[in-house]
């Protein structure tokens, strides 16, 4: 038997291959986080927050970048303290808010587990929590500047403040609901007063004669009068043929 040659072929591979090959991998990894992150983001924006406007934040931010400024003046320039209570107001609008979404978080969950809410609802709630977390991770972190182990006193004073605030509230909304309670408690007073002065006035209305009850008895009073005069002139008349009678029996005796 003939033995035939076997010819091997032998690749060549350059070291460069799989380096090009995983920066190709790593480059449409990033390109694709990036897009994907960048959609998120617009997506985000378009969320719009349950609550409104943070005037305290925005105070606080404003502030600050006016004390950290080192061009401003000594007369621009705000003093620390007005800092601190900026800060003190951002913290109580933060406890404020994060308690609310707390209150209601069972109720939307219950919401979009039954389908009574939509995607995007729920979403925006969610948004709006996970926001809430960061801004007190902020505050806490701003108070640490000012002074280090500030926030185990700082926290109490807002929480005191947010609930002495939401009392007040509440009071000041008695006060407007007792005035629009009083105006309807004298509505309804006005009211049954009204209706017994009419069921009052009704009574002697049903006791006394009806007018045509009062006109047949006056028609009555005349035919009563008019029937006795008959009657005294048909004894009369009797009384008369008795006489007349008796007249012609004594005659016819005679």
């Amino acid at each position: 038997m003939d033995e035939e040659a076997t010819t091997q072929e032998q690749i060549k591979v350059s070291i460069f291959t799989p380096l090009i090959y995983v920066g190709v991998l790593l480059t449409c990894f990033i390109a694709f986080s990036i897009i994907y992150r960048r959609k998120k983001i617009k997506n985000l924006t378009k969320v719009e927050p349950i609550f409104g406007e943070n005037h305290t934040a925005s105070l606080y931010q404003f502030l600050k970048a006016q004390y950290t400024n080192p061009d401003a003046t000594k007369e621009t320039k705000p003093h620390e303290k007005v800092l601190k209570a900026a800060l003190l107001r951002r913290a109580v609008e933060a406890i404020r808010r994060s308690l609310k979404l707390k209150e209601n978080e069972p109720i939307f969950k219950y919401l979009y587990q039954e389908g009574l809410i939509g995607d995007e609802v729920f979403r925006q709630f969610e948004f709006q929590a996970k926001y809430q977390e960061l801004e007190l991770k902020e505050i806490v972190q701003e108070t640490e500047l000012y002074k280090k182990g500030w926030v185990q006193t700082f926290f109490p004073v807002a929480q005191e403040i947010c609930f002495n605030e939401a009392l007040r509230r509440r009071l000041n909304a008695m006060d407007g609901r007792s005035k629009s309670l009083s105006v309807l408690w004298e509505y309804y007073v006005d009211l049954s007063e009204g209706k017994s002065t009419t069921a009052g006035a009704s009574t002697p209305i049903t006791n006394s004669p009806t007018p045509l009850a009062a006109e047949t008895s006056q028609e009555s009073k005349p035919a009563e009068s008019l029937s006795e005069p008959n009657s005294t002139d048909d004894n009369a008349s009797s009384e008369k043929n008795t006489k007349k009678n008796n007249k012609k029996k004594n005659n016819k005796k005679k």
